[in-house]
Protein backbone atom coordinates (compact mmCIF):
# COMPACT_ATOMS: atom_id res chain seq x y z
CA UNK A 1 0.00 0.00 0.00
CA UNK A 2 1.43 3.34 -1.01
CA UNK A 3 1.68 6.16 1.48
CA UNK A 4 -1.49 8.17 1.94
CA UNK A 5 -1.33 11.60 3.52
CA UNK A 6 -4.35 13.64 4.59
CA UNK A 7 -4.14 17.02 6.24
CA UNK A 8 -6.75 18.61 8.48
CA UNK A 9 -6.18 22.24 9.46
CA UNK A 10 -7.00 23.21 13.03
CA UNK A 11 -7.22 27.02 13.27
CA UNK A 12 -5.49 29.19 14.10
CA UNK A 13 -2.08 27.54 13.63
CA UNK A 14 -2.48 23.78 13.85
CA UNK A 15 -2.69 20.78 11.56
CA UNK A 16 -3.31 17.07 11.98
CA UNK A 17 -1.48 15.08 9.34
CA UNK A 18 -2.83 11.54 8.98
CA UNK A 19 -0.74 8.82 7.42
CA UNK A 20 -1.79 5.48 5.99
CA UNK A 21 0.27 2.71 4.41
CA UNK A 22 4.04 2.47 4.42
CA UNK A 23 6.60 5.13 5.31
CA UNK A 24 9.75 3.87 3.61
CA UNK A 25 12.69 5.01 1.54
CA UNK A 26 11.57 6.64 -1.70
CA UNK A 27 9.59 9.39 -3.32
CA UNK A 28 6.45 8.67 -1.35
CA UNK A 29 8.07 9.51 1.98
CA UNK A 30 9.55 12.71 0.55
CA UNK A 31 5.97 13.93 0.23
CA UNK A 32 5.89 14.15 4.04
CA UNK A 33 8.59 16.82 4.01
CA UNK A 34 6.81 18.67 1.19
CA UNK A 35 3.54 18.70 3.15
CA UNK A 36 5.30 20.01 6.27
CA UNK A 37 7.13 22.71 4.26
CA UNK A 38 3.84 23.88 2.70
CA UNK A 39 2.07 23.99 6.06
CA UNK A 40 4.94 25.92 7.63
CA UNK A 41 4.68 28.48 4.80
CA UNK A 42 0.96 28.78 5.59
CA UNK A 43 1.73 29.61 9.24
CA UNK A 44 1.09 26.23 10.84
CA UNK A 45 3.23 25.80 13.96
CA UNK A 46 1.44 22.99 15.82
CA UNK A 47 1.57 19.60 14.15
CA UNK A 48 0.13 16.25 15.13
CA UNK A 49 1.28 13.30 13.01
CA UNK A 50 -1.45 10.66 13.29
CA UNK A 51 0.27 7.42 12.33
CA UNK A 52 -2.50 5.01 13.35
CA UNK A 53 -2.88 3.92 9.71
CA UNK A 54 0.82 3.20 9.15
CA UNK A 55 1.28 -0.49 8.36
CA UNK A 56 5.07 -0.41 8.01
CA UNK A 57 7.89 2.03 8.67
CA UNK A 58 11.62 1.65 8.03
CA UNK A 59 14.66 3.64 9.14
CA UNK A 60 14.14 6.15 6.32
CA UNK A 61 10.60 6.74 7.55
CA UNK A 62 11.86 7.30 11.09
CA UNK A 63 14.44 9.69 9.70
CA UNK A 64 11.81 11.62 7.74
CA UNK A 65 9.64 12.11 10.82
CA UNK A 66 12.69 13.23 12.80
CA UNK A 67 13.73 15.62 10.00
CA UNK A 68 10.24 17.13 9.90
CA UNK A 69 10.22 17.56 13.67
CA UNK A 70 13.52 19.44 13.41
CA UNK A 71 12.12 21.73 10.69
CA UNK A 72 9.02 22.47 12.75
CA UNK A 73 11.07 23.22 15.89
CA UNK A 74 13.44 25.46 13.87
CA UNK A 75 10.39 27.42 12.70
CA UNK A 76 9.27 27.92 16.31
CA UNK A 77 6.71 25.13 16.34
CA UNK A 78 6.03 21.74 17.92
CA UNK A 79 5.42 18.35 16.35
CA UNK A 80 3.72 15.52 18.24
CA UNK A 81 3.19 11.95 17.09
CA UNK A 82 -0.03 10.12 17.90
CA UNK A 83 -1.29 6.54 17.73
CA UNK A 84 1.94 4.66 17.04
CA UNK A 85 1.25 0.93 17.24
CA UNK A 86 2.94 -2.34 16.39
CA UNK A 87 6.23 -2.11 14.53
CA UNK A 88 6.18 1.69 14.43
CA UNK A 89 5.84 1.96 18.21
CA UNK A 90 8.62 -0.61 18.73
CA UNK A 91 11.00 1.19 16.36
CA UNK A 92 10.38 4.59 17.94
CA UNK A 93 11.17 3.11 21.37
CA UNK A 94 14.20 1.07 20.19
CA UNK A 95 15.75 4.10 18.48
CA UNK A 96 14.75 6.33 21.42
CA UNK A 97 13.14 8.83 19.05
CA UNK A 98 10.23 8.79 21.51
CA UNK A 99 12.51 10.65 23.95
CA UNK A 100 13.07 13.48 21.45
CA UNK A 101 9.62 13.81 19.85
CA UNK A 102 6.54 13.80 22.09
CA UNK A 103 4.42 10.65 21.57
CA UNK A 104 0.79 10.14 22.58
CA UNK A 105 -1.57 7.15 22.49
CA UNK A 106 -4.31 9.06 20.65
CA UNK A 107 -4.79 12.19 18.56
CA UNK A 108 -7.09 13.50 21.29
CA UNK A 109 -4.35 13.09 23.92
CA UNK A 110 -1.82 14.76 21.63
CA UNK A 111 -4.14 17.71 21.10
CA UNK A 112 -5.16 18.17 24.75
CA UNK A 113 -4.09 21.64 25.84
CA UNK A 114 -2.25 21.99 22.54
CA UNK A 115 -4.85 22.37 19.83
CA UNK A 116 -8.53 23.28 20.07
CA UNK A 117 -10.79 20.34 19.15
CA UNK A 118 -7.90 18.22 17.80
CA UNK A 119 -9.16 14.94 16.50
Amino acid sequence: MILQIETKRVPPDGAIVQFGGKITLGRESQRIEQVVDELLKEGVRKFIFDIAGVTYIDSSGLGMITLCSGKVVAAGGVLRVAAATGLAAKLFKMTRIDTVIPFFDTVEAAGAGFMPAAG
